[in-house]
């Protein structure tokens, strides 16, 4: 006699004794339902906290440099459009026109006034870690526009002097035009 052997696939095992297939609440070995799973687990969430805390203390750093970097950009822009200012009302108003810091100390701001004493603009001073170490006493410009001396530099640079952050340097050329550049004044 040949007995027949059935195919039985993998996932349906035989039930516990007793137990019949479709029983209520009772499943074969491989049917239960799936469960869908809600939310994530612990160890998931280790991971992601891990690799968040490795990315912070990789950025922090740099993050601060670029802050840095970010306040002499800006200081170095208000003292670009100041110095522009003061060279058109000095052609306006045919007289010189000076740009000099507040209190002897650049960081700590400056004014544009005429040679009467008017005060033009105000500036606040400058931002945490902005330091100048290089720069004129003023800056005037006659009445034609240009500069009283042939042209001038001031140097705005980190206090910290931490290294990645570039120093700018406010430039006014000898026709009395300012600019911007990001080097050390030469």
């Amino acid at each position: 006699m040949i007995a027949s052997l059935a195919v039985v696939p993998s996932f349906a095992a035989p039930c516990r004794p007793g137990s019949a297939v479709g029983a209520p609440g009772r499943y074969a070995r491989g049917w239960a339902p799936s469960v869908t799973q809600r939310g994530i687990a612990r160890v998931e969430l280790a991971f992601v906290l891990i690799a968040l805390a490795a990315l912070a203390a990789v950025s922090v750093p740099s993050f601060g440099n670029l802050v840095v970097a970010e306040r002499l950009r800006s200081a170095g822009a208000d003292l670009v459009a100041s110095l522009e200012l003061a060279r058109s009302e000095a052609i306006r108003r045919s007289d010189v026109v000076t740009v000099r810091p507040i209190a002897d100390r650049w960081t700590g701001g400056w004014v544009v006034a005429t040679a009467r004493g008017d005060s033009i603009d105000r500036r606040s001073a400058l931002g945490g870690r902005v330091a100048v170490p290089r720069a004129p006493d003023s800056i005037a410009f006659g009445p034609d526009g240009l500069p009283g001396v042939g042209g001038a530099r001031i140097q705005l640079a980190d206090a910290d002097r931490t290294t990645g952050v570039a120093s700018r340097c406010v430039i006014v050329d000898p026709t009395g035009r300012p600019r911007i550049e990001a080097k050390t004044c030469e």
